[in-house]
């Protein structure tokens, strides 16, 4: 069994908002770019799964869907699926946060999520996906929520920028350098992890 955990990180940038929405909010809201759908559509043409499911954020909806057009399968929404939380940042930025979080992964801003406790949160969320599914399944979710994921069974290190890179078997599955869209593939035997390979599309 094979678990494709995909992050589609084109997303509109060029948005002004007139209402008083939260950050998080704003987050779950934003739409895809253009290039973001023209990925998630050659996605949905060379992936093969046998079911789906995404986060409620618009973004991965709208990358799943083509998949779930290819391969005629209902998307399950799991809000649990969700990138990690912000927070209030106060005078820093996300920027920062990045920066404190690839170093220590229980850092976050007041009311946000840890790397920690996001890798918690997914990994339970994946752990009741494979308790229902015996087949190949593509998890749409965020950048953020698969690295956390990923730090409890990879090795860290850093790469020449000090960003952090993620390796298994001694090579590099993800890094916190930005990337279109992210595929990172995880075979299951027995409920165990025996492969984790990072797939370009």
């Amino acid at each position: 069994m094979k678990v494709y955990l995909i992050s589609n990180n084109l997303v509109v940038q060029n948005i002004s908002y007139e209402s008083d929405d939260s950050l998080e909010q704003k987050r779950i809201n934003r739409p895809l770019s253009i290039e973001g759908e023209q990925k998630a559509e050659k996605l949905g043409k060379v992936l093969d799964i046998d079911a789906i499911y995404s986060s409620n954020y618009a973004s991965a909806i709208s990358t799943a869907k083509y998949l779930s057009r290819e391969k005629d399968l209902p998307i399950y929404i799991d809000a649990a699926l969700a990138d990690a939380k912000i927070g209030d940042p106060g005078k820093y930025n996300i920027k920062m946060l990045r920066y404190m979080q690839e170093r220590n992964f229980d850092y976050k801003f007041p009311e946000g999520e840890s790397l920690n406790e996001t890798r918690v949160r997914i990994a339970k969320s994946i752990d009741k996906i494979l308790l229902k599914e015996e087949c190949d399944v593509a998890i749409f979710t965020h950048k953020r929520a698969i690295l956390s994921y990923l730090t409890g069974i990879t090795k860290q290190g850093f790469n020449l920028d000090s960003r952090l890179l993620l390796t298994y078997n001694d090579c590099a599955i993800i890094d916190d350098t930005e990337k279109d869209l992210d595929i990172i593939a995880i075979e299951f035997a027995n409920k165990k992890i025996v492969d984790i390979t990072a797939l370009d599309l």
